[in-house]
């Protein structure tokens, strides 16, 4: 299933594009320049990537449940 949601850090809010599938989340898209993020903000779930060594995204999280992300890659590698 497809899913967007969002994350403010700062004055950027930077959404989250995955698929999501039994469990396994494959990100698609991680920005803070996608004008959707920002326009439905408010609607959009909430979300989170989580970093391991390197800074390469290893989970996320939408609205408290966690996902292992089958493409992990470096946290800005994802645009």
């Amino acid at each position: 299933m497809l899913t967007k949601a969002t994350h403010r850090l700062i004055d950027s809010v930077w959404t989250i594009t995955a698929d999501i599938q039994d469990g396994n989340a494959k990100l698609l898209d991680y920005n803070r320049d996608d004008p959707e993020g920002y326009l439905q903000e408010r609607t959009l779930p909430k979300g989170k990537v989580i970093e391991g060594e390197g800074r390469v995204v290893e989970h996320l999280v939408i609205d408290g449940e966690r996902y292992t992300v089958t493409n992990p890659k470096h946290v800005f590698d994802y645009k």
